[in-house]
């Protein structure tokens, strides 16, 4: 993709109204009492069931919005002047490159984006025929463009005369009554497998098959289930030359499903898990039809995803200590008795805009894959929008078997580590596309992540990072000296030292700084991953995911409880497990996959691996009711 194509698209915008049951908050019939979650989220908050997590409704605020004019201009600078463009600020505050942390894998970062794309979906504008804006060079400018502003020194870009990057604003929510512009989640803020199975009813039944309980996938000539075929030309995935040999980019529950092959990866395998629980389940209770066994089925595939979730990636990202304080570990036996349907779900702003942005800084530049047993290593982003390595046989296990064993942002060997410098794939090469040998220096290709992220704080109205640190009961500093024992020594010096160069073209004061790129400067907590103010902000929505959500997978309530011995069963539930379940042939994994191998995690074979024993699921007799 070149600079000028629209990203990050996402499902387009349903409409431009909100429910009149979503004004009102009540529905016009009661909710049903069903162990089933909807498909949207709705019904999920007794009090609020229209409104609280659902699909298609406004981020949740935790500070009022901060815009230039108070209602949609996005911020200025505290002395009423511009803050400085994006770019700039990407270039001299980029995450400073602590040294090779050998005890994580690239399947945390790989794990973060597929929870990412479950619980947040931010739909970009459109013009009035539903296509992409184009910013960069016309006139005029439509009047959702915020495009980001490129030097004429940029150091990488100006070789191909960039002076503008692509950003399009995000659209605007529909709201109940006047206010400032809000920002619209296509998916529900439950961890409910919406990656999987779609937020939508419309979607769950178009990726049915309608037989068995099972999902819909595609069968390659040897055999193998994939994806089903995504077969739209224009889906922004699909190249003409790779359908010309039958090879397409896939559907799943999220449109995003292609975004790199890590991710899709992860779709497929989550797709062959439901299908296999789903066999389990019609071995075990022949007399079930197709809708039992899919609301039954999909109801343990979210019980794995959020036990993994809980169990193996949040203990990585906010530390032992803290999960414990906040009673986020799952239960080691019984019940969890800790629902408040006082506690809304909803994604915060800040964490879908900025704070769960952190895993965009995991990434190593290089990823590792092992191809018919030899080692071979592909530049980032050239597994951006580019699934049909999936059709190789063996490359689905070589893409697993790489993930395994790659350390989060490690630089392999001196000579490989020539090739490339990691931290420019996502801030240079973002969406790029091979372009002619004979154009000069090629074509303007790629773009900055990092830019993007601070751009769509900015367009969110995302008040500053320490308005931020005040909110999470941290010291708000007022100087640069004021944050020396919390911000990372590196990024504290490049913004003095850009101080000394451009005196008043960057931030006017600290209260100007983005809370994306000041929170990832914060040196992380002990025992933890992140900085104080990311980790408080990560740690809030978690607390909400749990004790807000109706459905949690460890709740007593009926008829949504899981049996005591159902719930022993699901606690053997890993990620190791589902991919070694779900690969291939893989004939081998460490029991904890974030997490490198090494003593008390070393590489054992899949079958020693231990996992849930479905015999708990024998029907008992009693009828199950249809999800809404």
């Amino acid at each position: 993709r070149g600079s000028r194509d629209p990203v990050g698209q996402g499902p387009m915008v349903e409409a431009d109204w909100m429910p009149p049951e979503a004004c009102a908050d009540t529905a016009s019939t009661p909710c049903p009492s069903t162990p089933f979650r909807s498909a949207d989220g709705s019904c999920n908050n007794h009090l609020h069931p229209f409104k609280w997590g659902i699909a298609m409704r406004p981020f949740r605020r935790s500070l009022s919005p901060d815009y230039a004019d108070g209602v949609m201009a996005p911020r200025q600078a505290t002395d009423g002047g511009a803050l400085p463009s994006a770019r700039d600020v990407s270039i001299m505050m980029r995450r400073p490159r602590y040294k090779d942390d050998p005890k994580f894998t690239v399947m945390l970062a790989v794990w973060g984006q597929f929870i990412d794309h479950d619980i947040t979906a931010t739909a970009l504008s459109t013009d009035t025929d539903g296509n992409a804006i184009l910013c960069c060079g016309v006139t005029p400018q439509h009047p959702e463009c915020f495009p980001v502003r490129v030097s004429a020194a940029d150091p990488y870009y100006h070789q191909f005369n960039l002076s503008c990057m692509e950003f399009v604003r995000s659209a605007p929510a529909p709201t109940c009554s006047l206010g400032p512009r809000e920002q619209l989640n296509q998916v529900s803020a439950f961890l409910d497998g919406s990656v999987v199975y779609g937020p939508s009813l419309s979607l769950t039944s178009q990726l049915r098959s309608k037989s068995g309980g099972r999902l819909r996938m595609s069968v390659t000539p040897d055999g193998r289930t994939l994806l089903p075929h995504s077969t739209d030309p224009s889906d922004g995935c699909n190249q003409k030359q790779e359908m010309a040999q039958g090879r397409y980019c896939f559907i799943s529950g999220d449109a995003r499903a292609n975004e790199n092959l890590h991710l899709t990866t992860m779709h497929l395998l989550w797709a062959r898990q439901h299908n296999l629980v789903a066999d389990w389940l019609n071995e075990l209770n022949p007399s079930w039809d197709d809708e039992r066994v899919f609301q039954e089925a999909r109801r343990i595939v979210v019980a794995q995803l959020q036990h993994i979730t809980y169990s193996e990636f949040l203990p990585i990202l906010l530390g032992g200590q803290l999960m414990s304080r906040l009673d986020l570990h799952p239960q080691p036996s019984g019940y969890f008795h800790g629902y408040n349907k006082s506690v809304d779900a909803s994604i915060a702003n800040s964490f879908a805009a900025a704070a769960f942005r952190f895993g965009h800084t995991l990434l190593p530049g290089l990823v590792k894959m092992l191809v018919n047993g030899t080692e071979e290593y592909v530049e980032l982003h050239r597994m951006l929008f580019n699934p049909y390595s999936l059709y190789t046989p063996g490359l689905l296990d070589g893409v697993i078997t790489g993930t395994l064993n790659t350390q989060v942002k490690t630089v392999v060997s001196k000579e490989v580590a020539k090739k490339i410098f990691h931290a420019l794939q996502l801030t240079e090469h973002l969406f790029e596309q091979e372009t002619p040998s004979a154009a000069p220096h090629g074509a303007p290709c790629g773009l900055d992540l990092v830019s993007l992220n601070i751009q769509r704080g900015r367009d969110h109205g995302l008040p500053t990072y320490t308005a931020w640190r005040e909110r999470c009961g941290l010291s708000r500093p007022q100087t640069f000296s004021d944050m020396q024992g919390f911000m990372d020594s590196d990024s504290l010096m490049k913004l003095n030292e850009l101080y000394r160069q451009v005196m008043n073209d960057f931030c006017r004061s600290v209260s100007d700084i983005d809370l994306y790129i000041g929170g990832m400067a914060e040196k992380p907590l002990e025992g933890g991953f992140l900085g104080p103010t990311i980790t408080c902000l990560v740690t809030d929505q978690f607390v909400r995911l749990k004790k807000g959500d109706r459905f949690w997978y460890e709740t007593p309530e009926t008829p949504q409880a899981f049996t005591p011995g159902q719930l022993d069963e699901l606690r053997k539930t890993s990620l190791a497990r589902i991919i070694c379940d779900n690969a291939d042939s893989l004939p081998n994994s460490q029991p904890f996959v974030m997490r490198t191998v090494g003593p008390g995690n070393k590489r054992v074979p899949c079958g020693s691996i231990p996992g849930p024993d479905l015999s708990s699921w024998r029907d008992d007799g009693q009828p199950a009711t249809r999800a809404n």
